[in-house]
């Protein structure tokens, strides 16, 4: 079994080795090291993303399991009274990509290209865990709500961006300017 500690270990050795090599090799770079830093976080929230999302690994395949009809788990649990702490997690999880995007990457500071990102992340991180239940062994499951959940989540990221933005013009935080 390959679990999530082995992985975040050796995931973050990896990124603290590429941070020394970046801020060496390219330390006259125009990127400020607020830019890097706020890279290297973006980084190490991806790590964490496959962690939570694709570990551990069992190494002995299960049943097939998929769920394709969109809020059939949500609705279920809302007429039980109660709202499971997975789909608040799935909200969660991706709502980090939709402010890291635009922050970082020009292009995904149109909206489209933000949800366009994290529905493809999301449906991929599905994917894969279907696969790696199918052949090698995991509890994950395909879920349709997931992928909804954690666009969903990325769309709120995203305006939280906006938002941040504009604060940042109004009280011209002139530390930020770079990001604009």
């Amino acid at each position: 079994m390959i679990d999530q500690d082995f992985f975040l270990l050796y995931a973050t050795l990896f990124l603290i080795l590429y941070v020394i090599y970046d801020l060496f090799r390219y330390r006259k770079e125009e990127r400020s090291l607020l830019q890097r830093f706020l890279f290297y976080s973006f980084v190490f929230y991806m790590i964490n993303v496959i962690r939570l999302t694709l570990f551990p690994i069992m190494f002995m395949p299960t049943s097939f399991s998929v769920q394709f009809v969109p809020f059939f788990f949500m609705m279920e649990s809302l007429d039980s009274g109660y709202i499971a702490r997975t789909y608040l997690e799935n909200f969660i999880l991706l709502l980090p990509l939709g402010f890291y995007l635009p922050l970082l990457f020009q292009r995904f500071r149109k909206l489209k290209f933000t949800i366009f990102a994290a529905f493809i992340l999301t449906t991929s991180i599905e994917t894969i865990q279907l696969l790696m239940r199918l052949t090698i062994g995991s509890l994950r499951t395909f879920n349709v709500d997931d992928i909804i959940l954690n666009t969903s989540g990325a769309i709120l990221g995203y305006f939280l961006y906006k938002i941040t933005m504009v604060i940042i013009k109004k009280y011209n935080y002139s530390v930020l300017k770079s990001f604009e």
